[in-house]
C-alpha cells in the first residue's frame, strides 16, 4: 500500500491485521476495500465525514433509529448487530443513520474486534413505510460503501417483529441485494423463530432471548462511540488524493491497483 501515492499512510498495523481478518486474509481484496475506505471519504462525505459522536446528528439518529452491538460474541464466535427503528419517523434522517451504522462498524478495527462473523438483527415492530420512503434516495449508496469499502464476515440478517405488508416488503428489499447475502436473509415469523438459530444468551430479553436489554447494549455501544471520539474526529482529512493517484490503462485503477503490504504475521 506504501507505493499507492494517493493512500494516506496507514501507521497502526493492528487496524490493517483486524481489517485483512474481516476480509478472509484476502489481500487483494483487502487493497481495494482499503482503496475505496479512503477514497468514498470525498465521495461521499454526507456520511463519511463530520463523525462526532457528540454532534447532534448523531444524538437525533440513535433517537431515530437504533443501531448497537452486543457486548460479548455469542457461543460460535459472532458478534451481533442490533437494529431497532423508533415510531417518531419526523426525525429519521437515512443519511445520518448510515454515517452512524459506519462509525459503528469501524470500532471492529478500532477495537481489534476480530470475531469469526457478524449477525445483524433488525427488530421491525415499530418500522413503517415512511422508513422505506426516507430510505431510498440512499440504499444503493450505503450498500455500495458497506459491500465494496467496509469489511466484514456478515452470516445473517434477521427480521422479526414485521408487521403485516412489512414482512412482504422486506421480501422485496432482497431483490437488492448480492446473491449471497439475500441468501442469507430470513424474516422471522416469531422470536422463537430466531432464537432457534441465534445464540439466545445473547440476543436481548425484550427480544425473545435471555441477554440484556436492547437499552443496555445501546449504551454500551454509545461508551465505545465516545472512547474513540478523538479518532472520528481526526479522519475528516485522512483520505486519498485523487491528483495523485496512478493512472491505470486498460482496466478499471482500482483493479490495477499493484504494491503490496508490508508484511504481516498472522497467528
Amino acid at each position: 500500500m506504501s507505493k499507492e501515492p494517493h493512500l494516506p499512510k496507514i501507521e497502526d498495523e493492528e487496524w490493517i491485521k483486524t481489517f485483512l481478518h474481516h476480509n478472509k486474509y484476502r489481500l487483494e481484496k483487502t487493497k481495494k476495500k482499503i482503496d475505496n475506505y479512503y477514497s468514498y471519504r470525498s465521495k461521499y462525505p454526507e456520511v463519511l465525514r463530520n463523525r462526532d459522536p457528540q454532534g447532534k446528528d448523531i444524538i437525533q439518529a440513535r433517537e431515530a433509529f437504533t443501531i448497537c452491538l452486543s457486548d460479548k460474541w455469542t457461543k460460535e464466535g459472532e458478534r451481533i448487530v442490533f437494529m431497532r427503528p423508533s415510531q417518531d419517523t419526523s426525525i429519521f434522517d437515512i443519511k445520518d443513520n448510515l454515517k452512524l451504522l459506519f462509525m459503528i462498524t469501524d470500532l471492529y478495527y478500532l477495537e481489534r474486534d476480530r470475531h469469526q462473523h457478524s449477525l445483524t438483527i433488525v427488530d421491525c415492530s415499530e418500522l413503517s413505510y415512511t422508513h422505506f420512503l426516507k430510505s431510498l434516495p440512499w440504499l444503493k449508496t450505503g450498500m455500495e460503501i458497506f459491500f465494496t469499502a467496509y469489511s466484514d464476515r456478515l452470516k445473517a440478517y434477521h427480521v422479526i417483529n414485521a408487521g403485516p405488508g412489512i414482512d412482504r416488503v422486506l421480501n422485496g428489499f432482497k431483490s437488492f441485494l448480492p446473491k449471497k447475502i439475500a441468501e442469507r436473509f430470513f424474516v422471522h415469523p416469531s422470536t422463537k423463530d430466531l432464537v432457534r438459530m441465534v445464540d439466545e444468551n445473547v440476543v436481548p430479553c425484550d427480544l425473545g432471548g435471555k441477554g440484556p436489554r436492547l437499552a443496555e447494549y445501546d449504551d454500551y455501544t454509545a461508551k465505545l462511540l465516545e472512547k474513540h471520539r478523538d479518532w472520528y474526529l481526526t479522519q475528516d482529512d485522512v483520505a486519498s488524493n485523487e491528483d495523485m493517484r496512478r493512472k491505470a490503462h486498460k482496466m478499471d485503477e482500482v483493479e490495477q491497483m499493484t504494491g503490496s503490504f508490508r508484511k504481516i504475521e498472522v497467528d
